[in-house]
């Protein structure tokens, strides 16, 4: 009974939440506002709801499993004044599906969290469903002049390419974890001072329950012969780094790079960590788009089994290979119907992952995806068994 009052109080929160959205916010779905657009307004609400259905298909033989998840989210922006905006933005998510019944670890990864400070957990469980909500982004923005100070919950972005991001020290991510487009953040503080009108220095450091956890480092960026560069320098928890980046154009082609050392200064390990990353992609006046993507990793280290899905992902081991390759092509059939194809090429060991998608814009607020998540190879290679899932999910916006 307990856990039925804390569903029905959380489903009040939610369709609360969403009655508000509509009477604050019908204007625009783009939570990207500026003063001069809408002067009047100091507090917009936004977000989506969700419905992911999966279908898990065995490499060899066995079961299907059926699994399918309801999400919500809610983004809060407030303009404090001139000079300060906060944001809360939260995810509340109900699972419900075959999963939860035959693997035991299915509920502690969908709570699991990175965060130093977590704010958020499970709602209420059962044998068949699960709901969880969490707040990851709560952060103050404060601004002036050539200033900018970040504190809180935040998304620190510092890569350059698609893919695969090795100058991304603070919230690298899983390019398998499609459904979470937002990406994790991190508990930090940020500083920024804009040098001139295209260089920047920015000083971060994340917050974590022991000084090894930790992560400090600075950036600066600057643009030079049409390209925009950043070197990075610091502490990436028991590691000294350095690292690089551009992002420019050879002949209308989109051409990035990444590039990262990491050095420990304790006696666990002696050889350094080297990761690259160089892509380029390019797009037809007929909307056929393509884009290539390989990375090096000096020293990967392999997961056991299939716990690729769940590792948490780090700057430092970004793929489980020396060498990976990234292929993509996309073309939209109409304006309202896009078609991607993408792959991922494990050199070392020989396994791949394809991933076809086909997306419907019904309306402008409303959108439809299919998709699949094939993966494959020899038995002993990392993609060997791990199965083939379908997603199809219905997304509406406000």
């Amino acid at each position: 009974m307990f856990r039925f009052l804390h569903f029905l109080l959380a489903t009040f929160f939610v369709l609360g939440s969403l009655t508000v959205q509509a009477q604050v916010d019908t204007t625009s779905n783009d939570t990207r506002y500026s003063s001069e657009r809408l002067p009047e307004r100091k507090v917009f609400l936004s977000g989506y709801v969700k419905n992911l259905s999966s279908i898990a298909i065995p490499s060899w033989g066995g079961d299907w499993t059926f699994d399918n998840f309801i999400h919500n989210r809610l983004n809060f922006k407030w303009y404090a004044s001139e000079n300060i905006t906060v944001k809360v933005e939260a995810r509340t998510r109900f699972f419900f599906g075959e999963s939860l019944k035959t693997n035991p670890q299915y509920p502690i990864q969908v709570n699991a969290s990175l965060d130093y400070i977590k704010l958020g957990g499970e709602i209420s469980k059962g044998n068949s469903y699960l709901l969880n909500s969490f707040i990851d982004r709560a952060y103050i923005d404060w601004s002036k002049n050539k200033w900018q100070v970040i504190a809180g919950k935040q998304r620190i972005n510092w890569g350059k390419s698609y893919v695969w991001n090795p100058n991304d020290i603070f919230n690298a991510y899983s390019f398998f974890d499609f459904d979470y487009e937002e990406r994790r953040g991190t508990d930090a503080i940020l500083i920024k001072y804009n040098v001139g009108n295209t260089s920047t220095i920015e000083a971060v450091s994340n917050i974590e329950s022991n000084f090894d956890s930790t992560t400090i480092a600075s950036k600066y960026s600057f643009n030079k012969s049409g390209y925009d560069f950043q070197l990075i320098a610091g502490k990436y928890q028991t590691d000294l780094m350095t690292g690089a980046g551009w992002a420019g154009q050879i002949k209308g082609a989109g051409f990035k790079g990444e590039v990262s050392y990491f050095q420990p200064y304790t006696a666990k390990r002696l050889n350094g960590i080297l990761v690259a990353d160089l892509s380029l992609d390019y797009t037809l006046p007929s909307t056929l788009n393509f884009r290539l993507e390989g990375i090096f990793n000096s020293n990967p280290q392999r997961p056991p089994n299939n716990l690729f899905f769940n590792q948490p992902v780090t700057a430092k081991q970004l793929t489980f290979n020396n060498y990976s390759m990234f292929l993509s092509g996309g073309y939209d059939i109409s304006p309202l119907i896009k078609f991607n194809v993408s792959s991922i090429w494990y050199i070392d060991d020989k396994s791949f992952f394809v991933n076809p998608t086909l997306t419907l814009d019904l309306n402008k607020n409303t959108e439809f995806l299919i998709a699949a998540q094939l993966f494959g190879g020899a038995d002993n290679s990392i993609f060997g068994n791990a199965g083939k899932y379908v997603f199809t999910r219905l997304k509406w916006s406000f």
